[in-house]
């Protein structure tokens, strides 16, 4: 039987009274059935402590999706994976992605590490869009939520992805499928082929390949298009080989290009609160453009610069590899895991969202990472166990951007812009260093016979080498004519002095480009460079307790951290070119305590687990848009603390049942330099530009949260007949994190269902499925639109989407 996904929980009405419900059918039903029938829920393995371990004897709290399972409902990245994982929420943001665990994540900076730390085949992927790549042929993903500090390292103060894809077996046959996948509603189309074998007595290889595109769900009525077109394309090589019986060598290699136009954001909200002329000030011209998304217009928009270029675009590439040698000897693992990523991105998008050239923006990241680790695990007989070992990794970090203006619109006889200028931009080159050494070690002793009692301690040393060169000039954003750089303005003793150094080297038409930036978005020319050095001490302790052989209960503490570093944004210099607060920000602490009960019913027949946190981080790294610039900084103390219950039951041989419940309470204890929103700063509500969310629940993070799903399989003649529907309900939340109201997301309920076929002998399997049947329109963010008071601009998620899916295995 398949591994099912486990998810979410709640009803938007009566949900305490929802929560026991769902609790109590999870576990109360299964009484009724006699303990010495021989069927049994399949055991779940998972590494999520970098060993292998029935997942109900691991003191954390994890969620293990199996890759089949993926595959079976058209899950294809982490970003619909999230929807049905507890806690857990993956989308798409104006410059980066939302990676949140439990209500904790990174913002939108491109200069913070990530809150959530993802591990494809053990190797660190640090740049948030890494989140959004295809994933295909997975063995299997887990969720670790809470700080994973000790074993994982910095940057998982929320939690941690492991991604583990599939693996060639030393000894098989030749083997291998050909799948095609098929979306009608907005031609998405898949096409996978997978093969693998072994070459020798000792060495096997896995080949996969991987063609997709899709139309996108969203209609561009300015351009006349859908959004986002998709064109993606991978190839993976993986390679075992097994020289001796105690010795395995396992080495992949992938490459994957993503290529994406236009983009899913809409108008999801319109406040016309302000007073004119600051409200909507040119709605006469743009009025189809401040359509707020409700009704039939919630997968539509009027965003473009058709002047500067056809639409947005994104175009990712990645190559990536490892290679894990595990030496097995009496008693002892010895492990070496080497990685490389090399992961380009560029971003072209209209920046100021509405039908007119005003705002373009053009924005590349460049990585290029290696990483070793070397660990040694041991297998005693005795009563203490351990495993340990040292870490290093190094980044080199380029990123660049650049912003544009055109004050006529396209349109106007004139320029709005100083002097009647017509195209300004601005170039921002950002450079970093990284490299961090860590010493880890954990060790596990048992007290009795059932009690056993695991610490941990991590030590690390991270180093950050950056620099930041800021320049302005005038021209189409591809052809950037630099007239102002830091040289000439270095010293400048104010604004006047400033503007009076840009015109003596760029004429009138550096000066009216450097009053633009200085004026409107208070950027000045600047060339800084920057260095920090953090170390930190994380330990962690487990007592564990098996009071039975089908049941454990654990209480855990941990620590952990989250890397400081340096403000990416252009806007972070004096008019003299020296650094001004917000240019850096200090590293985040987590301190974290779970209790945890795990346990196995009728004869493992079924499963529940329920999980109590309490966790607790300082200095928060976090950042807000105040329509002009970013608000960034460290806010003192955020407190999550919750619930989490999760259970399947096995009814019968062919019907499955499970669910799971999350309660989520999160509050800033004190967050007083919180940004204020445009429409608070509009009304003069705000004066001094921020204002204190202490004692507030902070964005991202739903109350409750809910999923329930059936599984259900049916044999006759030669044929598999299997069906399977999700729940999963989500809370209201904020989706900007200065709580703007016109940001508040509803409660909503999701349906995902499928309809499987397939032979007796494995040859063929069919599927129809759908997610989001329902047809809930949500967003994974929501910013207001720069320049455009009370305008706010969504990324909004998939429509209701139903596909066919054929595999032929060979």
């Amino acid at each position: 039987m398949m591994l099912s996904i486990i998810t979410k929980t709640i009803s938007p009405r009566h949900k305490l009274a929802a929560a026991v419900a769902s609790a109590t059918i999870l576990m109360a039903s299964p009484v009724t059935l006699h303990a010495e029938n021989s069927l049994a829920l399949e055991e779940v393995v998972v590494t999520a402590r970098k060993r292998a371990e029935s997942l109900m004897d691991a003191p954390v709290a994890v969620t293990a999706v199996s890759g089949e399972a993926m595959e079976n409902q058209g899950v294809t990245s982490m970003e619909q994976l999230s929807a049905k994982v507890p806690g857990l929420q993956i989308g798409r943001a104006a410059k980066t992605s939302n990676v949140i665990i439990r209500g904790v994540g990174s913002g939108i900076n491109q200069g913070f590490e990530q809150s959530v730390g993802m591990y494809v085949d053990g190797i660190y992927q640090s740049r948030s869009r890494q989140f959004t790549q295809s994933m295909v042929d997975l063995q299997q993903v887990e969720v670790l939520r809470g700080p994973q500090g000790v074993l994982f390292g910095k940057n998982t103060v929320a939690g941690a992805i492991k991604v583990e894809t599939a693996n060639p077996q030393v000894g098989e046959e030749f083997n291998g499928s050909v799948t095609a996948a098929w979306e009608p509603e907005q031609d998405t189309q898949r096409y996978t082929a997978v093969m693998s074998g072994s070459l020798s007595d000792t060495l096997a290889a896995r080949v996969v390949l991987r063609d997709s595109s899709s139309d996108g769900y969203v209609k561009n009525k300015y351009l006349d298009r859908d959004e986002q077109q998709k064109d993606d394309q991978l190839v993976r090589l993986a390679l075992a080989w097994e020289p001796t019986s105690n010795l395995s060598v396992v080495g992949k290699v992938s490459y994957l290009e993503m290529d994406g136009d236009g983009k899913e954001a809409t108008i999801n909200a319109v406040d016309s609160s302000l007073p004119a002329p600051s409200t909507l000030a040119m709605s006469a011209m743009l009025a189809p453009g401040f359509r707020p998304s409700t009704g039939g217009s919630s997968y539509e928009h009027y965003i473009g610069n058709k002047d500067w270029t056809s639409g947005d675009f994104e175009e990712t590439e990645s190559t990536s590899a490892s290679l894990k040698v595990e030496w097995d000897l009496a008693g002892y693992t010895l492990t070496s895991l080497t990685g490389y990523s090399d992961f380009e991105f560029t971003q072209f998008h209209d920046i100021d969202l509405l039908p007119i050239n005003f705002i373009n923006s053009r924005d590349e990241e460049e990585l290029e990472m290696v990483s070793q680790e070397l660990r040694i695990a041991t297998d005693w007989d005795g009563a203490v166990n351990m495993i340990g070992g040292v870490y290093y990794e190094k980044q080199d970090l380029l990123l660049k951007g650049a912003a544009h203006f055109d004050g006529t619109f396209g349109v106007l006889p004139g320029s709005i812009l100083p002097g009647g200028i017509e195209e300004v931009g601005q170039q921002t080159d950002f450079n970093q260093e990284t490299e961090t050494l860590a010493f880890f070690g954990e060790m596990s002793i048992d007290l009795t016979e059932a009690l056993t009692l695991e610490l941990g301690l991590r030590y690390s040393e991270d180093e950050k080498d950056a620099s930041k060169r800021v320049q302005v000039g005038t021209g189409a954003p591809d052809a950037l004519a630099i007239l102002v750089t830091p040289e000439d303005t270095a010293g400048s003793a104010d604004l006047a002095a400033y503007l009076a150094n840009a015109a003596a080297a760029g004429g009138a038409d550096g000066a009216n480009a450097a009053a633009t930036f200085a004026g409107l978005l208070n950027r000045y020319a600047a060339d800084t460079s920057s260095d920090r050095t953090e170390y930190h001490f994380d330990p962690s302790a487990k007592l564990r307790w098996e009071y039975s052989e089908a049941g454990m209960v654990f209480i855990s503490y941990s620590e952990g951290y989250k890397s400081g570093g340096f403000n990416v944004s252009p806007d972070t210099a004096n008019p003299d070119g020296s650094t001004r607060p917000g240019h850096e920000f200090e590293d985040e602490s987590v301190k974290a305590w779970e209790l945890g009960v795990k346990q196995e019913l009728l004869d493992g027949r079924a499963r529940v687990s329920a999980i109590a946190y309490r966790t607790q981080l300082e200095d928060l790294q976090v950042t807000s848009w105040s329509g002009a610039s970013y608000v960034v900084g460290n806010a003192a103390e955020l407190t999550v603390q919750g619930i989490e219950l999760e259970g399947q039951y096995l009814l019968l041989e062919n019907l499955e049942l499970g669910g799971s419940v999350s309660y989520l309470d999160h509050e800033f204890d004190s967050y007083t330099g919180a940004g204020c929103s445009v429409i608070e700063t509009g009304l003069g509500n705000c004066p001094t530009g921020q204002k204190d969310l202490s004692g507030e629940r902070g964005a991202f993070a739903p109350e409750y949260s809910a999923s329930v799903y059936v599984d259900y399989t049916y044999s006759f003649d030669q044929f598999e007949l299997n069906a399977h529907i999700d729940f999963n309900y989500k809370d209201e939340m904020f989706l900007d994190g200065d709580l703007d109201p016109n940001a508040l997301q509803d409660s909503y309920v999701k349906v995902d269902a499928r309809l499987g076929l397939s032979t007796m002998d494995g040859k063929w399997d069919f599927l129809l499925y759908g997610r989001n049947l329902t047809d809930e329109t949500t967003y994974t963010a929501s910013i207001d639109a720069p320049l455009s008071p009370g305008v706010y601009v969504g990324w909004v998620e998939e429509p209701r989407i139903v596909g066919v899916q054929g595999r032929y295995n060979f």
